[in-house]
């Protein structure tokens, strides 16, 4: 090991411990773990689509029911549970058949009995809870009636909210959801310079007006909708549009229903829309992944479970709701050699699935949402003729038919469907607070109830109110007192569901290499970074925060990050490393990477490596950014 990277990891391990009492999310609600393990081997032959013995196992208020032969679970006791002692390798009637659990899983089925037995059954994750008592009329301003309806929540569960954050969290908060970056420090003394009591409010609106903002929903929303992207296909993204249609709906703030027309559509109005088509254009004809790439966005779930059943989980989400995506997209294909489009056949496409039980059904345009799209189809011996009469325009490109099934989709998904709003408002408070009143954020369905309906159902119906106006919905949860909380450290914290302390939010490759380019004084990126970067933090809106060992030898290893930070100027308006005090050196590495000042015990640490290193300034101060930034504080929004 040479001795820079000895000293980078003396400096690493120093700061780690220091930097600000970060805590992970490592500990997993016991309720939630214990009822993904009977998902995983249980749900199949004890759930929705099959209750063997009488029992059903999807629900924690269903296992508690038991089955014919009584009781499986003594609340509090996993000891006497028949649940569990048939999960014993030894027991007489062995569950799951033929098969024998992890220690893991009994654990975590073990720490679920338990836990069951602490809880009322009210409190279970997969139970609707009782109306929210409400002290009077909900406000009409968006942002007080956030903190309205949590604060009726709390008040019921008993919870203490964290204070506000201050003045300095706020600002990187926001800058980094809104603009995808740390502020720099002619932000941040301009920030602090105001001593007006809305300048918080005056902030964000001009966060919402600049250019980033834009640039970073499109972001977020590319891997949402599209998946992740390596050089190769970000550059056909790019070169067909989509990143321009994407990042225009944001920044003229059109509306999301308009937007999500024209995705499904696949046949903009304008020829500067024609990035939309991109979306279904992608996936190369295939249908399905067309349909499964649909369903979360229309109706905030995925359907790709009713593949081959109805859902096992989900009791309201049918296989017939998967095969009507499949058929309202299957008569699409693409058009080469030329710009993206997606044509459309007038005819054909009238498919069969089969259930489990190996009857054959037509797949008829039926939705989840609710509507039946109505359409007329051929008895089995008579054959279709593709006439031109059938088509708007017969010497068009890409064949668009009077009776599109694409155009009846996404006119279906686009008015009078209330998921749509729901799934929105969902997505976009798990990108501002870390996780979704619905978690996982696209699993909105009865299998994963919101944590607080009521929230959910006002923001909806406030959203569609409004003409889907993002930006005013993005505006209301940035100025909510609950979006403004502190995130406490060294303390235990309230259920992250209940929304009453700031999240520990992973940020996004794209946000990392642009604070990379902040943190290090420099004022262009690296486009080598910022892939490697994507390749090695790809998640977006994960279900579970994980860090992996590949992440943290990308940051202790990188050579490209290393030569960022050697590269890296001296703090604005100083002299050279050579002449400056050493304290001075640390607070500013510390307001350029972390955006606050360093504690005593930091800025000794600190001064203490500087001066034993006094022989290389300059290296000494790139190994001290470069630990800050590797450090878990940099790496999330809090």
């Amino acid at each position: 090991m040479t001795r820079r990277l000895k000293r980078f990891g003396l400096v690493t391990t120093l700061f780690a411990a220091t930097a600000g009492g970060v805590r992970s999310s490592a500990n997993p609600d016991v309720i939630a773990a214990g009822q993904a393990v009977l998902d995983r081997h249980c749900v199949k032959c004890h759930g929705p689509l099959e209750q063997k013995s009488g029992l059903e196992l999807d629900t924690p208020e269903a296992a508690l029911k038991g089955g014919r032969e009584g009781p499986v679970i003594t609340p509090g006791h996993p000891e006497k549970s028949l649940l569990l002692l048939a999960l014993l390798p030894d027991a007489e009637t062995h569950m799951p058949p033929k098969k024998q659990l992890a220690e893991t899983d009994i654990a975590a089925l073990q720490a679920w009995v338990g836990e069951l037995g602490r809880r009322d059954a009210t409190n279970l994750p997969t139970a609707t809870p009782p109306a929210l008592s409400l002290p009077g009329p909900v406000p009409a301003e968006p942002s007080a009636a956030i903190d309205y309806f949590l604060q009726a929540a709390w008040t019921r569960q008993g919870v203490r909210p964290a204070g506000p954050c201050d003045d300095l969290t706020f600002l990187r908060r926001a800058q980094l959801d809104l603009t995808g970056r740390i502020p720099t420090a002619a932000e941040v003394a301009e920030f602090l310079g105001d001593s007006g009591p809305d300048k918080r409010r005056r902030w964000l609106d001009r966060l919402l007006a600049s250019d980033d903002y834009p640039r970073t929903f499109r972001e977020v929303w590319d891997v949402l909708l599209m998946g992740r992207h390596s050089g190769r296909r970000e550059q056909r993204r790019k070169d067909n549009g989509w990143f321009d249609f994407l990042e225009d709906a944001f920044r003229r703030n059109r509306p999301w229903n308009e937007v999500v027309y024209e995705l499904i559509a696949a046949r903009p109005p304008t020829p500067g829309g024609r990035g939309a088509a991109w979306f279904v254009f992608e996936r190369k004809n295939d249908h399905q992944a067309m349909a499964e790439a649909v369903a979360p966005l229309i109706f905030g779930t995925r359907v790709d479970c009713a593949q081959c059943h109805d859902h096992p989980l989900a009791r309201e989400i049918k296989q017939a709701h998967y095969w009507a995506l499949v058929a309202a997209f299957n008569r699409s294909k693409n058009v080469d050699n030329g710009p993206s489009e997606v044509g459309e056949s007038a005819i054909g496409g009238f498919i069969n699935f089969t259930n489990l039980k190996k009857e054959s059904q037509p797949a008829r345009l039926v939705l989840l949402s609710g509507p039946v799209i109505d359409e007329a189809r051929p008895a089995p011996d008579v054959k279709e003729d593709d006439a031109p009469t059938l088509y708007v325009d017969v010497a068009a490109r890409a064949k668009v038919p009077k009776f599109s099934r694409r155009a009846e989709l996404a006119r279906a998904a686009t008015e009078g469907n209330p998921l749509l709003a729901r799934a929105f408002v969902n997505h976009t408070w798990a990108i501002l607070f870390g996780r979704g009143i619905v978690h996982p954020v696209d699993e909105l369905n009865s299998k994963h109830p919101p944590a607080h309906p009521e929230l959910l159902d006002w923001l909806a119906a406030d959203f569609r109110a409004h003409n889907y106006d993002i930006r005013r919905l993005v505006r209301a949860m940035v100025n909510s007192r609950a979006y403004q909380q502190a995130s406490p450290a060294g303390v235990e914290r309230p259920d992250p569901s209940m929304f009453a302390a700031a999240a520990e939010k992973p940020l996004l490759a794209e946000t990392i290499a642009r604070c990379l380019t902040v943190a290090s004084g420099r004022t262009e990126s690296d486009p080598t970074l910022r892939q490697a970067l994507i390749e090695t933090f790809p998640d977006v809106l994960p279900r579970v925060t994980r860090a992996t060992i590949q992440q943290a030898m990308f940051l202790a290893n990188n050579v490209q990050l290393e030569a960022a930070f050697r590269r890296a100027t001296p703090t604005n308006g100083a002299p050279g490393p050579a002449a400056e005090p050493a304290d001075q050196v640390v607070r500013g590495i510390f307001r350029r990477t972390l955006i606050r000042e360093p504690d005593d015990a930091e800025l000794d640490r600190a001064r203490e490596y500087l001066l034993s290193h006094a022989d290389a300034p300059e290296s000494a101060r790139a190994q001290l950014a470069w630990a800050l930034v590797a450090g878990p504080e940099f790496l999330v929004n809090r």
